[in-house]
């Protein structure tokens, strides 16, 4: 176990931001995205993307029916996603914003302008067979700031987990766990996924856990205060992905840098995009 703290984040002063359309999945979006506003002390801001104008100058109203039209219904929808926000967490500071364009376009704009953005797994133009959504993972490969792809508004495990390997993006994946971490009261877990040896063991010696170089190089990112605790763990595994996927299932969320070593040219990585697909959890992308 190893004691962490330091100052270094990902928050900034920036607000939070949530996508919202209406569906199942970005209602949990919001959810989960009030909590973590009102835990870390940032406002939240509610985007609905407003794509109809490019299509038609028919928005509304409808001759003699009040409140009609596609400008409307728009409003509506995000009506709907701040109040669902501030019943939430009443307490909390919120901010709505309608955008016109495309939601991969709008939302990667103003993910500049924030500290976090909160998306769904999918929207209301997914298809019910995809793990995720194309927008979501639009998002994680352009946004820039981190992006928290949400399945679970109330996740109940203690533990915020890091696949770390010693990548630039993964080191900065650590110190947004710690933020994470921090915030929610929960503990870190830095997880190092090695090749099994050669001679098909997969249980590492306690040598090699407490050497291991990628851990150690994580550990020293969060400094030396005590108040988070950070646990290292080396596993050895035939599959990066399937092994991290499988360990997610005990923690509230998993991080990632968007690219690992050897991604020259890639703005998303083969194990990031496997994981994304597959984990039953909440996932952050970090580029």
């Amino acid at each position: 176990m190893i004691g962490v703290g330091g100052t270094a984040g990902f928050r900034n002063g920036k607000p939070v931001m949530v996508g919202y359309d209406g569906s199942a999945e970005s209602k949990r979006a919001v959810l989960w995205a009030s909590r973590y506003a009102g835990a870390a002390e940032l406002p939240l801001v509610v985007v609905h993307a407003f794509i109809w104008p490019y299509f038609t100058d028919r928005l509304g109203p409808v001759a003699g029916v009040e409140d009609s039209g596609l400008r409307a219904e728009a409003h509506r929808i995000l009506a709907e996603g701040l109040e669902l926000a501030r019943r939430s967490e009443p307490d909390l500071e919120v901010h709505d914003r309608m955008v016109t364009g495309a939601p991969t376009g709008v939302l990667t704009r103003l993910s500049d302008e924030a500290s976090l953005l909160v998306t769904g797994t999918r929207g209301l133009g997914g298809f019910s067979g995809l793990m995720i959504g194309s927008v979501s993972l639009h998002l994680v490969s352009t946004a820039s700031c981190p992006v928290m792809v949400v399945r679970d508004a109330r996740p109940t495990h203690d533990t915020v987990l890091v696949a770390v390997d010693g990548s630039d993006e993964s080191d900065r994946a650590v110190m947004v766990a710690a933020e994470l971490a921090r915030t929610l009261h929960k503990s870190l877990r830095l997880l190092h996924v090695g090749a099994p040896h050669r001679h098909g063991a997969v249980d590492p010696s306690t040598r090699e856990r407490e050497q291991d170089p990628v851990l150690e190089q994580a550990a020293a990112l969060l400094g030396e205060h005590a108040d988070l605790t950070a646990t290292p763990d080396l596993l050895l595994a035939g599959s990066v992905p399937g092994a991290i996927v499988e360990e997610a299932r005990r923690a509230a969320c998993v991080v990632l840098g968007a690219k690992g070593r050897n991604t020259l040219g890639v703005r998303l990585g083969s194990t990031v995009h496997a994981v994304l697909h597959h984990a039953d959890g909440n996932v952050v992308v970090v580029r």
